[in-house]
């Protein structure tokens, strides 16, 4: 892997979120956030290697500032750890979705472009992450600018499972399959697995469920997705916090038609009043929420837990069958690494497979950790999934490349 410092963006319509890797050793050398972009005062937060921390409030009304004051930073003659913004190697982003695009690549006008056609797809990601990628590629001219779209992990599932049942005309003029998305997290519990249990990837079935405030679940077979619970859009699969999950296409029409809802009043319904927020009433659908309100007596709180749950042990089930038996499940991000009731939850669903939680492990939270009773034929593990990693990885190989 070539010697290069990349810059590893994470973008919000709010936030501005970085990791600056000196590769290929993967040492982060300076990160920081910036939050509440766009309000009379941003807090911000900044720690380089050897200069100490920094945590105050800045004027930050968009996002141009809020890149232009993290450079700063980084090339500072106090607070920097670079020279100057020559020293970057190229900036990475953990882009979403673009018509026809299932990798990592150099960010150029054609795949705004691309972008900009699938923004109804996903109105809340690619907005902040189209206009990153504008802003970096006019303050740092020159330096590659890298998408590492999030369906990139999941390019090798086979036609038969990435194909819709729909007129193939539209498929083809629009480019419509099975995506995927949360590749960096689904290739990273790929990695991380087969390191933590000590066993070639090769020779593990594994089961990766991602499951926070976006969720999706992965079957990944010697290293390899094999499906995916999301598909065209990252309103699919298992029910998100705001967004809905996989629903019966007609009642969208029939809805529309009732209520007389244009496609924008269904859009933003599905995306802020839908999936576990829709069904509990409580409009954050976050699950700390979700377990406060149900302690309370929201029964609609609790159906929506149970949902969720039945929907992990759903996919499984299904991606089981479909990898011809599991070696592994794997549980990251925010409700996956830290909700251990939902764990044994789903787990006590597959005790037919030979699965054995152990309680005394289960109760880690935020912490790897191999979670099954050692006679278990499935092993549990929780994984920190470190999608910057990926990111950085990723970055690294495609511009050298270039």
């Amino acid at each position: 892997m070539q010697n290069m410092k990349v810059l590893i963006a994470n973008v919000g319509s709010t936030s501005f979120k970085f990791k600056l890797f000196d590769m290929p050793g993967e040492k982060i050398i300076a990160s920081g956030k910036i939050e509440r972009v766009g309000q009379p005062r941003s807090p911000m937060q900044y720690k380089a290697n050897g200069k100490g921390e920094i945590a105050l409030e800045i004027a930050c009304p968009d996002q141009k500032t809020s890149i232009q004051t993290v450079l700063k930073l980084l090339t500072d003659a106090k607070t920097g750890v670079l020279k100057d913004v020559q020293e970057l190697g190229a900036v990475g982003l953990k882009t979403v979705h673009a018509r026809g695009i299932n990798d990592c690549v150099v960010v150029n006008d054609d795949v705004l472009a691309r972008m900009e056609e699938y923004t109804p797809l996903c109105p809340a990601h690619n907005p902040p992450y189209i206009l990153a990628c504008k802003l970096f590629l006019e303050l740092l001219p020159g330096k590659p600018v890298v998408g590492v779209f999030e369906p990139h992990f999941h390019k090798t599932i086979p036609d038969y499972a990435c194909t819709y049942g729909i007129p193939q005309p539209w498929a083809e003029k629009y480019s419509i399959r099975k995506y995927g998305f949360h590749g960096a997290s689904h290739r990273y519990v790929s990695e991380r697995v087969p390191q933590l249990l000590g066993v070639p990837k090769e020779k593990l079935k594994i089961i990766s469920c991602h499951l926070g405030g976006s969720s999706s679940m992965c079957a990944i077979q010697h290293g390899q997705s094999v499906d995916t619970s999301m598909g065209f859009s990252a309103q699919s699969g298992l029910d998100h916090a705001q967004r809905c999950g996989d629903i019966d296409p007609f009642l969208i029409p029939f809805v529309m038609d009732k209520e007389k809802l244009s496609t924008e009043d269904v859009r933003k319904a599905l995306c802020k009043s839908g999936g576990l927020a829709g069904i509990s009433g409580v409009p954050s659908g976050d699950f700390r929420d979700l377990e406060d309100a149900a302690k309370q007596g929201n029964k609609r709180a609790q159906l929506a837990m149970d949902v969720f749950a039945y929907q992990v042990v759903k996919f499984i089930g299904m991606y089981t069958a479909v990898l011809g038996g599991v070696d592994v499940i794997a549980f990251a991000g925010g409700i996956g690494e830290n909700r251990d009731r939902l764990r044994e939850k789903v787990c006590r669903s597959f005790g037919y497979l030979g699965l054995e939680l152990d309680s005394e492990k289960n109760k880690v939270r935020g912490e790897e950790a191999i979670i099954s009773a050692d006679r278990s034929k499935v092993k549990v593990v929780v994984v920190k999934t470190n999608e910057e990693l990926i990111v950085a990885r990723e970055t690294v190989r495609v511009a050298a490349a270039q």
